[in-house]
């Protein structure tokens, strides 16, 4: 019901923009933007304004990590977002446990990826050829419905770079040390949604481990948790604003050879 009436929204129809750089010659000069819990069962013009956003950046790739609609209804409204984010660049999504409890049988999502030339990796990953390296994405189930297999994560190479797509930040919970991952990136947490100042993040869906948003690390893993697009519950924000993060690669072995 909320979703379909734009006037009871409340702090989100202005976002932040987040940067991330990541060290890798083999990617330096490439970008990528970061979206997470979309939570689309309605289309509303925050969303055109979330698609001109991210085509400012100018990425090469668009990462979305799941939660990407809460009822069937928002099929359409929901690849209509997608299919506007897709003619900036490649889009690679996986899922998240609303995506699962919507009711919309998983093979309808990879029908509809499909037909909009998305890529849906489901406990899956796909290497992407640059002009002197390669990124090896990989995307898992989602984490917090213990659907995650690690198993598709592929084998460190030269002058490759993995990323992992997850939507619950407890993925980094399951990683282990033969795991050669680079960057995990996830969302769920909504960065807990509602911030008072003065008092802890009070909302944390189950699956977060006390995780609410920005970088963590655990032994050679990093993790960044998005705070996401949209809302669950109640469709407001506080003190917490929908997150784009943009990720760039650099080279700092140039850097120091310039220096």
């Amino acid at each position: 019901m909320f979703g379909r009436a734009p006037s009871l929204e409340y702090g989100l129809s202005s976002h932040t923009v987040s940067k991330l750089t990541c060290s890798d010659e083999g990617l330096a000069g490439r970008r990528a933007v970061h979206l997470s819990d979309l939570h689309i069962d309605w289309y509303h013009s925050r969303h055109d304004g979330v698609i001109n956003a991210v085509a400012e950046q100018r990425p090469d790739w668009i990462f979305v990590t799941g939660d990407l609609l809460n009822l069937p209804e928002g099929l359409s409204h929901l690849y209509r977002f997608l299919a506007g984010l897709r003619t900036i660049a490649p889009v690679y999504i996986v899922l998240g446990n609303h995506d699962h409890y919507s009711g919309v049988p998983v093979s309808q999502f990879i029908e509809l990826s499909e037909a909009h030339h998305l890529t849906l990796l489901i406990n899956q990953h796909v290497i992407v050829q640059t002009d002197s390296g390669e990124l090896a994405i990989a995307g898992v189930d989602d984490p917090s419905l213990d659907r995650a297999d690690l198993r598709c994560v592929p084998p460190a190479a030269h002058r490759r770079f993995t990323l992992l797509l997850a939507h619950a930040p407890n993925i980094l919970d399951q990683m282990e040390s033969h795991h050669e991952v680079d960057l995990i990136l996830c969302g769920h947490s909504h960065g807990g949604q509602w911030r008072i100042p003065g008092i802890p993040t009070f909302w944390l869906p189950p699956g977060c481990n006390g995780r609410v948003a920005g970088e963590h690390r655990s032994g050679e893993h990093t993790l960044y948790v998005n705070r996401g697009m949209g809302w669950s519950l109640l469709p407001f924000r506080l003190n917490c604003d929908p997150e784009i993060v943009v990720i760039d690669w650099v080279d700092d072995q140039q850097d120091e050879d310039s220096a």
